[in-house]
């Protein structure tokens, strides 16, 4: 049978694994209540904090507690316990008969920007009084409770200064640092005001969705319905139903009337991506719509107006699918008041590392990881790989990091980028290794959009062809190392 001792102490080194798992004041000044009534046997807990925002924590919500057994322990600087029994404090014996206590037991509680807090316990009556060792296990606990407040308020006052210096912003879903997102962002909360149809212009998996969402949130139609349609995901012959809706009996297996994506979005924002994709039949049609505001379900006469905000995204080149009669040039010209062109994540910089980071508090959280952060060098393989597939791509690579790290710490090889780790090692330090890393990025990514075709490489570069072999050369670069 285990002694009261080996009890304790179990559940001290619980208490140390509980609230390792807290890093953020509020959870964390909450979850010491919760330990310390639990551990120590306490049907009331206090917890108070002065400085400059003084916090107060109290479980249940109202305790009426003893202010001398509080200014007692504060000049003790020790944990003290008083119960039925003392006589020392006239004051703290009233205190016990007129709450219904056994007795109390209160401890200073030391943060960063306070010397004047303190953590109080009771006991109602009818229960064995706190002890000498229980005072001693209260020295202990709250030894261990402050050290972790001191980390948590640090981290917290470290992030947000970080966050100032690196011009962290965070925006809904949205977190940037980069000049290119700040400068997306304030168009976008221009665009949100005004009733104009936007493109959203960008790369698969760069988050064309998410800016959707955005533009509406902020918009006069905010509590309107946001309607979001794959127009590359829905087969042909369903289209116009499912976008227009349908009458009863017009198809088989049309057993009743059916609203379609406009009439669902009546009001609010209908979010039309990967437009590009539309069938030619189907760009008349939705031109139409649009033209004249309303919309005629199919196997029906009707017409039912509609009032819609449209917002249209697509990887497409829409001006090059013109020229080669795959897009209609009048639908392009109604939907094309205002474009918004996302930048791909390679070309977002820190945006990279902050984004990571969200993910792993995100998914962390919803896989019950606990807390988990990036290495130096995993950060550097981040910088360092080229993300053709985007955010999609980042997020998908950080769920399966958080499966094989191990330790709370993500590695390259976590994330799937040990190749990134040996090229991401040293950065440059002077500008002549600076230089050579973009030359080799850039003229990289040429290469392979060329196919390795040097020709067509150096047009893409803007450089002559001969300029080009004699960089490669010097760089070390063959270009059989970029045939697709």
């Amino acid at each position: 049978m285990k002694s009261e001792s080996m009890i304790a102490t179990e559940k001290m080194l619980d208490v140390v694994k509980i609230l390792l798992d807290e890093d953020q004041p509020q959870s964390l000044f909450n979850k010491i209540l919760e330990v310390a009534k639990d551990v120590l046997h306490a049907d009331a807990a206090v917890l108070e904090i002065d400085g400059e925002s003084p916090l107060h924590f109290s479980q249940p919500e109202n305790v009426s507690i003893s202010i001398s057994a509080v200014r007692l322990a504060k000049n003790e600087r020790r944990a003290v316990v008083w119960n039925q029994l003392d006589d020392d404090s006239a004051d703290l014996s009233k205190s016990i008969v007129q709450n219904q206590l056994t007795s109390i037991m209160v401890s200073p509680f030391r943060t960063p920007d306070s010397e004047s807090g303190y953590l109080y316990l009771q006991r109602a009556a009818r229960v064995e009084p706190f002890t000498e060792e229980d005072s001693q296990l209260f020295d202990a606990f709250v030894a261990v409770c402050e050290k972790f407040a001191f980390t948590a308020l640090d981290r917290i006052r470290d992030k947000e200064s970080l966050d100032v210096l690196k011009n962290v912003v965070r925006k809904d879903n949205i977190v940037y640092s980069s000049k290119a997102m700040a400068e997306l962002l304030a168009l976008a909360d221009k665009l949100a005001e005004l009733p104009l149809p936007v493109v959203i212009r960008g790369e698969t998996g760069c988050g064309k969705e998410i800016f959707a969402k955005y533009i509406h949130k902020h918009s006069p139609r905010a509590d309107k319905p946001f309607v979001a349609v794959n127009c590359g995901a829905i087969p042909e012959h369903l289209m116009e139903s499912l976008l227009f809706g349908h009458a009863k009996g017009s198809f088989t297996g049309a057993i009743e009337n059916r609203k379609g994506f406009f009439e669902e979005a009546d009001g609010g924002t209908i979010f039309l991506d990967e437009i590009g994709e539309l069938p030619m039949n189907m760009q008349v049609k939705l031109l139409r719509v649009l033209q004249e505001k309303h919309i005629t379900r199919v196997g029906d006469n009707r017409e039912i107006p509609i009032n819609v905000r449209v917002i249209s995204a697509t990887h497409v080149n829409l001006e090059e699918a013109v020229k080669e009669k795959k897009f209609r040039e009048d639908l392009y010209f109604r939907i094309q008041v205002m474009p918004l062109h996302l930048p791909p994540l390679r070309e977002r910089g820190q945006d990279v590392v902050l984004l990571a980071q969200e993910f792993i508090t995100r998914y962390g959280a919803e896989y019950g990881r606990g807390k988990y952060h990036l290495s130096r060098n995993a950060e550097k393989a981040l910088l360092a790989y080229h993300w053709p597939g985007n955010v999609r791509e980042l997020e998908n690579k950080v769920q399966k990091a958080l499966v094989q790290a191990v330790h709370c710490v993500i590695q390259p090889k976590d994330l799937g980028l040990e190749d990134m780790q040996s090229q991401a090692k040293e950065s440059p330090r002077t500008l002549k290794e600076a230089r050579e890393v973009v030359e080799r990025d850039v003229i990289s990514r040429a290469l392979r959009d060329s196919n390795a075709n040097l020709t067509l490489a150096a047009s893409i570069l803007g450089i002559d062809r001969k300029v080009l072999r004699e960089i490669m050369e010097r760089l070390g670069m063959k270009k059989e190392d970029f045939k697709n």
